[in-house]
């Protein structure tokens, strides 16, 4: 469902064509172009952004939403969207507006709304108190449609299972060790202060993350599973990557190297670092952390890092990140009941980091709590067109 925006740079955007007052008049003549569904077509702009939509009537409305996905003379179509509308003002009544704010019983209460495509025409209609809150609604609404219409949604158990049984498998618990990854001693253990399942990211933050970066779609999202290792060393940050790759746990093939992160540790001067050792030495994790921070301190200022540029992340916030994907299969009984295979790729995010940076991250502005409020304060700047700090 849909979309408006009170930025004053997009309307300006729009209104700069000379033409722009015939591109939005309604009619039939052959010069009659909607200039905002076009600025979404080919303009790089998101739907979410565009200035208003143009429907004035029922059948318009019905047509539109047929061509959406919806049938709203279908009894279970109908039924979807006014979920969606019930979902989309719930959201913004619990998560966005502040006290005091409330949502005009007229968009929010179906009976006064009447038919679900008077929400439609009331968005396009320039002038009317009630647009604003109409684009709101329609924005987070066609939010959770793309959110709960992918794989994931469909598959989540056997995408869970196939993601993370085979990592969980090289995860020990020792009674008096505690948590490894790889055999509870030798050379290829590694003792880990924690190992987290990511918590399945709710459907309510996975909402606030696509509304709150104009770039972002609902496929886009290639955290909903991840897991998080803290290691006790530095150094068994990077033996954790080498564990996984010689394991075979990841292939590197499949990351998606645009998505990587590194703020740790450059590697650079890890490598250099790892050249002054000799293969045969006997070296704890403790005593090449020591060396590691000797050779950074001489070296800073050739220090490469692998910064993906997160507009709501801290500078402080520090830790090794990749996304990478597996090869998911399913079987699935088709009408004949014959079985069929269904096969597909889906991300996940690995999250490394050592104790140390693992605690200052928990605090300041670099908490996870910090993060989110600068994520709902974009939301709300970009769904009722205030500022972020209102």
């Amino acid at each position: 469902m849909l979309f408006c925006t009170n930025d004053s740079k997009l309307i300006a955007k729009v209104a700069c064509s000379s033409n722009a007052r015939y591109l939005n008049c309604m009619g039939f003549s052959p010069l009659n172009f909607d200039a905002n569904a076009l600025i979404s077509m080919i303009g790089g702009i998101s739907v979410l952004d565009i200035p208003h939509i143009s429907i004035q009537s029922k059948e318009a409305g019905k047509a539109f939403l047929l061509a959406y996905g919806y049938d709203i003379d279908s009894d279970d179509d109908l039924r979807c969207l006014w979920l969606y509308h019930r979902r989309a003002v719930t959201y913004l009544q619990e998560e966005l507006l502040k006290e005091g704010e409330v949502i005009p019983v007229k968009l929010s209460d179906p009976s006064e709304l009447g038919d679900i495509t008077n929400i439609l025409i009331i968005a396009s209609t320039r002038g009317n108190e009630l647009q604003r809150w109409a684009c709101a609604i329609l924005k987070v609404a066609h939010t959770f449609v793309h959110l709960e219409n992918d794989l994931f949604a469909q598959f989540s158990n056997d995408i869970q299972e196939q993601i993370l049984k085979p990592i969980q498998h090289h995860i020990h618990e020792d009674p008096v060790i505690g948590t490894t990854l790889g055999p509870a001693m030798g050379a290829k253990s590694i003792l880990l202060k924690k190992f987290e399942i990511k918590a399945f990211k709710t459907t309510t933050s996975s909402i606030t993350k696509l509304l709150c970066k104009s770039d972002l779609v609902a496929f886009g999202l290639l955290d909903k599973i991840g897991i998080r290792i803290v290691t006790k060393h530095l150094f068994d940050v990077f033996r954790v990557l080498k564990y996984f790759l010689e394991q075979n746990i990841v292939n590197f093939s499949h990351d998606i190297s645009k998505e990587s992160n590194n703020t740790l540790y450059p590697l650079n001067i890890f490598l250099e670092c790892l050249e002054t050792l000799s293969s045969d030495g006997d070296y704890s994790s403790e005593n090449i952390d020591k060396m590691l921070h000797k050779r950074l301190e001489e070296n800073i200022s050739r220090a490469i890092y692998n910064e993906k540029y997160n507009v709501f992340s801290n500078h402080e916030y520090k830790f090794i990140k990749f996304i990478t994907r597996r090869l998911i299969r399913i079987d699935i009984k088709s009408k004949e009941e014959r079985p069929q295979k269904l096969t597909f790729f889906y991300p996940y995010e690995v999250q490394i980091v050592d104790y140390e940076t693992h605690l200052k991250n928990m605090t300041g502005q670099a908490s996870h709590d910090k993060y989110k409020e600068r994520q709902v304060r974009r939301a709300r700047a970009r769904l009722l067109g205030v500022t972020e700090f209102n």
